[in-house]
């Protein structure tokens, strides 16, 4: 009997075969494979081969044994006997990606266990030394061993995080599921408190003094760091001087410091809807480092001159010391625009303001001119109650004053970015390529399907652009800039010069906001150690390849994280709107059905090709179209249809929609 069952486990881990009950066999070493393993959401997976130039492997969900999302397995490729297709056995758990994760406690006979937040882990994980915990609670759970075939997993809950159900608890999920760093060391909270003292005179002395400049700082009604101030100078035929003063983080931030080393691992601050994870402690995002009103500021400067037709004709880079004349919000200056009379400010800022809008409308005019883009896809703004619960969606809205800053930081980057190539300075580029042909065609053919042309080859951004204009105000609009934004690939740092497609710039950087990227702060030390060295000098560019491959991945990390909380605080809201009728536009096609972006919340949601009644509907992938049988009722993409909401899985983030009409 010992004998049957170590040859059993052998043949369960894959060393050898029994290819007749009770015979074995060495097994075939080429049927093995090694590999990262993936969970679908139906129960089965996948396997992703550590060589590259092998296909991803079939899993089906008897087969997977106890291996989890992440884990890297070994598997056994086999043939079906019932339709000779290939699949994968995984036969071993090589290394197991999770050794600590979230759950729901439940109490049962049994005792406690633990039931993973994320659906593609499996469980439950039976908890030791679970007295205290009560039902609904979620818990960090450090996993003492792995299920087996005879037995589940065990663990200790590490930390009690909250009740199931409350807005803080979502957060922490989110941030902990994403491994998104979200304590500062002492050592750091340390030095960050020692870096944020009063601006000396003997530091004033050494900077240029623009305290007398009516710069103003322009956000958001919440935002709470204020990390760039601007001033503009109406010149002689029609040039504007331009100043854009941002936060001198790196006069604070050494090289190498543990709030360098801090900020490093984050890369970017994380914005949750009503809850900001930072990049730098908040003495220095909110205090020191934010260039708030009345209060005297180190600052970095770009200063220039920009004629006529938007183009700049000089610029000089300096350290300087500032004190912002007023904390505007969007929707102040875009009243003032409109009305200046209706806002009280001084004469001289509403002067100003206007000469800003005139700034900002000429460079836009240059930069469409040239090729950049300007896509439209409105953003959706969570409204939460006074506990953080989301009550409601709307349209976050942009004015004027959006499109101002916007150009203006645009403008300060591109200088930035010229005056360290000329300098010969190796830094970190903001790059984004040209898509890829075939993602253009896919366009292309979407674009037809709405009735509009695109003809692809030479001057591709004018064309773009040209379509983005016809396209404007139509029905189609919003499909189709979100289409070609899927289209582009995602910008990313590089000390290669490779331009940036979608702004149509031959050099480019991100300067503007060092308070919140890591990248922009890089930048800032470029820019300090050319001012130095003049011509010449140069930081290491090995370090900056991986440092721009490290901080891409920390902005995408971020991007997953944020849009992973919106998907759950929608989900969250739709809960509440569970047989609600809305019209929409049906934004992709597939074999199972089709996507609807709802017109009111910007929510998308699957009508399944179940859900639909009297008749059977096949899939044209040319097309992007189901088609009934018998009726030849069609759906395609860019199709108003009125769902309505059939069901909502808050922990997928997935709604679902049964059609009531389409038109």
């Amino acid at each position: 009997k010992q004998l049957t069952r170590h040859l059993q486990q052998l043949v369960r881990k894959g060393l050898i075969e029994e290819p007749a009950k009770g015979a074995y066999r060495l097994s075939a070493r080429q049927n093995s494979c090694e590999g990262t393993f993936t969970l679908a959401e139906k129960g089965y997976g996948f396997l992703r081969p550590d060589d590259e130039k092998q296909p991803d492997l079939f899993i089906p969900a008897r087969h997977i044994g106890t291996a989890m999302d992440g884990d890297r397995v070994r598997v056994l490729q086999r043939i079906s006997r019932r339709d000779g297709r290939p699949y994968a056995e995984v036969v071993q758990v090589l290394e197991r990606a999770h050794s600590r994760l979230l759950g729901e406690v439940r109490i049962n006979r049994q005792g406690a266990v633990a039931l993973p937040l994320d659906p593609k882990l499996a469980g439950p994980i039976f908890l030791d030394h679970s007295q205290e915990l009560k039902t609904g609670q979620v818990v960090e759970v450090q996993i003492e061993s792995y299920a087996q075939a005879s037995h589940a997993a065990r663990g200790l809950v590490s930390e009690i995080i909250g009740e199931a159900g409350d807005p803080q608890v979502d957060i922490e999920t989110v941030i902990r599921n994403n491994a998104l760093p979200y304590q500062f060391s002492a050592a750091a909270l340390a030095e960050a408190k020692k870096a944020a003292q009063p601006v000396t005179a003997a530091e004033i002395a050494r900077r240029s003094d623009l305290r007398q400049l009516p710069l103003v700082t322009i956000d958001g009604e919440t935002a709470r760091d204020f990390d760039d101030a601007v001033a503009v100078r109406k010149e002689s035929a029609g040039s504007f001087r331009l100043w854009v003063c941002i936060a001198d983080v790196a006069h604070y931030v050494k090289p190498g410091s543990h709030i360098d080393q801090d900020a490093l691992e984050r890369g970017t601050s994380v914005y949750f809807p009503g809850y900001c994870l930072p990049m730098l402690p908040e003495v220095l995002s909110n205090g020191i480092c934010s260039l708030n009103p009345d209060e005297e500021r180190l600052v970095m400067t770009a200063e220039m001159q920009i004629n006529s037709v938007g183009h700049c004709t000089g610029a000089s880079f300096y350290p300087a010391v500032m004190r912002s004349r007023a904390r505007l919000t969007y929707t102040q200056v875009a009243t003032c625009l409109e009305e200046a009379e209706s806002v009280k400010l001084p004469s001289e800022l509403r002067t100003q303001l206007l000469q800003m809008a005139e700034l900002a409308e000429i460079l836009n005019r240059m930069r469409r001119q040239r090729g950049s883009l300007a896509l439209e896809v409105p953003e959706v703004e969570i409204l939460l109650d006074e506990s953080g619960r989301p009550i409601d969606l709307v349209k976050a809205e942009r004015n004027q004053a959006h499109c101002l800053i916007e150009e203006f930081m645009l403008a300060a980057n591109e200088a930035v970015a010229a005056f360290l190539q000329r300098q010969k300075m190796a830094f970190l580029y903001r790059i984004h390529e040209p898509p890829s042909i075939d993602k253009l065609q896919d366009f292309q053919q979407l674009a037809a399907e709405c009735g509009f042309g695109l003809t692809l080859g030479d001057n591709l951004q004018q064309k773009l652009q040209e379509l983005l204009k016809e396209i404007a105000d139509r029905p189609e609009e919003r499909l189709l800039n979100q289409q070609l934004l899927r289209s582009l690939p995602q910008a990313r740092y590089a000390p290669e010069n490779k331009k940036h497609f979608g702004l149509a710039a031959d050099c480019y950087c991100h300067f503007t906001s060092p308070i919140r990227r890591y990248p922009d702060l890089s930048v800032h030390r470029a820019l300090k150690q050319a001012l130095r060295a003049g011509q010449g000098g140069s930081l290491d560019h090995s370090r900056l390849v991986t440092l721009g491959g490290d901080c891409s991945a920390k902005e995408r990390r971020a991007m997953t994280a944020e849009r992973q909380l919106v998907e759950l605080r929608r989900c969250q809201v739709m809960v509440k709107r569970l047989g609600d009728q809305f019209g929409g536009i049906i934004s992709s096609v597939t074999e199972f059905g089709f996507f609807v972006e709802l017109n009111e919340y910007f929510v998308e949601g699957l009508v399944h090709v179940r859900s639909l009644q009297n008749d059977y509907y096949s899939f044209d992938p040319q097309n992007h179209s189901l088609t009934g049988e018998r009726r030849r009722k069609t759906f395609k993409v860019g199709m108003a249809v009125t769902i309505k909401v059939a069901a909502v899985d808050p922990a997928r983030g997935r709604v679902d929609f049964t059609l009531v009409e389409s038109r």
